[in-house]
């Protein structure tokens, strides 16, 4: 590391904060980043370029550049990356693969650390079409041998263990956080008692058509029960579709992209929130509904287990199973006690989620690669 300056970041990322595709990973990236460069490092973002941002901007103290195309940026990362350390002067390299792998151990010149949300694995068969998913197939073959003998940040427990079954010997649990600034309790009469929610992409990993199924059964017990799924993603016509089979398409709301306003008046209205992916890095959403106090409902599976505490928070449920997911929100709906219980411990919950904790963990591991480095 060169002494008489501030450490120098370079981290790659698919995308950024102001990417119209933006999702919990270019969250936590951004939180830690901003965090970090507030204690004095410095933090250069390289991502795809996208068609009215600038090449170059400053976010937060957070230098950002964006290069490449949205399916080319990953050839980009292996073509540029020695050139990028070199015209930066970074000092170290944050990997933050997704969807297909970086490999910047294998390309940098410069101390790596990966962070990896989450691998795919056998979902991707379910999301992309075969060629594509075979792409993503390969490329997560190569990340045990890619980041075998790497510090690897994972953001769970789940995926930490996930990690180190495939044989990654340098793994650590920095955590995820939530930025908890304007959420809040419902007002007296501000919740609606029949109202579920679910937001983030429609993707179909999300396994959504699972709530709607849910959402027939519930039907027959709670004549008011409704669904709101918030979000954008190729997903929303085949489920449009699913609800009116099911006869359910006048229970259903598809709000599309919502604001940050209307997020978290949704949060506070619903009675549960619910998460049905098949995967999940850790659960971002199941915590900010926490922070508002609404309990979640979600398939427990690596990611999701973690940021759900079954029978306190909310509960979690075997994946695909409606009718198992329809029992624990029946058992919300029709149990105020309880459902005003788990409002409680999920507030709670959600408070002890900090990205000052996050990037507390994270300055810590990349303290001690650059000791080790100089």
């Amino acid at each position: 590391m060169t002494t008489g300056r501030s450490p120098r970041l370079l981290l790659l990322n698919w995308r950024d904060l102001r990417n119209p595709l933006a999702g919990g990973a270019e969250v936590h990236v951004h939180e830690v980043l901003r965090r970090l460069v507030a204690k004095g490092w410095e933090a250069v973002l390289c991502c795809h370029a996208v068609p009215g941002l600038p090449a170059r901007e400053t976010m937060d103290g957070v230098e950002i550049r964006r290069e490449g195309g949205i399916n080319t940026f990953n050839f980009t990362v292996y073509r540029n990356l020695r050139r990028w350390v070199r015209e930066e002067r970074a000092d170290l390299v944050i990997d933050n693969s997704n969807k297909l792998a970086f490999l910047a151990p294998w390309l940098s010149p410069v101390p790596v650390v990966g962070l990896i949300n989450h691998l795919f694995g056998k979902v991707i068969w379910q999301e992309a079409s075969a060629p594509a998913a075979a792409c993503v197939a390969l490329s997560e073959w190569l990340v045990p041998h890619a980041y075998r003998d790497c510090v690897v940040m994972a953001v769970s427990d789940s995926a930490k263990a996930e990690f180190e079954s495939l044989g990654m010997t340098r793994v650590v649990n920095v955590g995820s956080g939530v930025d908890l600034t304007g959420f809040r309790l419902p007002e007296p009469g501000e919740r609606k008692p029949y109202q579920l929610l679910t937001l983030g992409r429609i993707k179909k990993y999300k396994g959504l058509e699972v709530l709607l199924h849910a959402l027939k059964t519930l039907s027959l017990r709670f004549p008011d029960v409704t669904l709101v799924v918030a979000g954008s993603g190729d997903d929303v016509p085949r489920l449009q579709g699913i609800a009116r089979e099911l006869g359910v398409e006048q229970r259903v709301t598809f709000a599309g992209k919502v604001s940050v306003e209307d997020k978290l008046r949704l949060l506070r209205e619903s009675a549960a929130f619910l998460n049905s992916s098949m995967k999940e890095g850790y659960g971002l959403t199941s915590i900010e509904a926490n922070g508002c106090g609404t309990p979640v409902v979600a398939s427990n599976v690596p990611g999701l287990c973690d940021s759900v505490r079954d029978g306190r928070t909310g509960f979690l449920f075997p994946f695909g199973d409606s009718e198992a997911l329809a029992e624990r929100v029946g058992q919300i709906l029709s149990n105020p006690e309880l459902a005003a219980r788990m409002s409680q411990d999920a507030l709670t919950w959600a408070q002890q989620n900090s990205w000052d904790a996050v990037a507390e963990a994270t300055e810590g591991v990349l303290t001690h690669l650059l000791e080790r480095a100089v």
